[in-house]
């Protein structure tokens, strides 16, 4: 009876430490991340999470982490696997900001724009998501206007080369039916 006893206080005081460790790699992080060594930090959370894999605090700054190294693409793929981790909606309204944000900085304007919407059907007070929103609509905008400058411009120079062509075509059947015409006149005078 005592030896199972003791077994269990050595597994539980193990659990403990275990718990202890990812939370102190997730703290030292969070230390590291706010002096922005924000390589630094990603390590710690990545220790944290060799840890606890299913840490969501973990892999939350851990995608922050990265968002602030410039890598954004990395950054949208982290936030977005980390939707299905939760349904707690502080942290999915949070999810959703920063997967807005990653996405812009990729300019995937629409997208983000969506990512923003979500996250202010979750907190419609966030007056920071709801100015994001309106930022990445009027880049979303922007860029439509451009893609259809873009086409007009195509379709402009489209229909230039063929009134070229057309032109070209006249020109040149103008001048076959004055050649043959030429020759009808100079055979004309040849028979007379």
């Amino acid at each position: 009876m005592i030896i199972r006893f003791l077994i269990l206080i050595l597994c539980l005081n193990n659990l403990s430490l275990f718990a202890q460790s990812k939370e102190r790699y997730l703290k030292n992080g969070n230390k590291l991340y706010s002096d922005s060594s924000y390589n630094d930090a990603e390590i710690e959370y990545r220790k944290s999470l060799e840890k606890d894999q299913n840490y969501f605090n973990a892999s939350f700054n851990l995608a922050d982490a990265v968002y602030k190294q410039n890598r954004f693409e990395e950054a949208s793929m982290l936030f977005n696997s980390l939707l299905d981790n939760t349904n707690d909606k502080n942290q999915l309204s949070k999810l959703y900001h920063n997967l807005g944000n990653s996405q812009y900085k990729e300019n995937k304007f629409e997208q983000a724009v969506e990512s923003f919407k979500s996250s202010l059907r979750l907190n419609p007070n966030d007056d920071e998501t709801r100015h994001n929103l309106i930022v990445a609509k009027n880049k979303l905008q922007e860029q439509q206007n451009k893609e259809e400058q873009q086409q007009n411009k195509e379709e402009q120079q489209n229909k230039e080369e063929q009134q070229n062509k057309e032109e070209q075509q006249n020109k040149e059947e103008q001048q076959n039916k004055e050649e043959q015409q030429n020759k009808e006149e100079q055979q004309n005078k040849e028979e007379q």
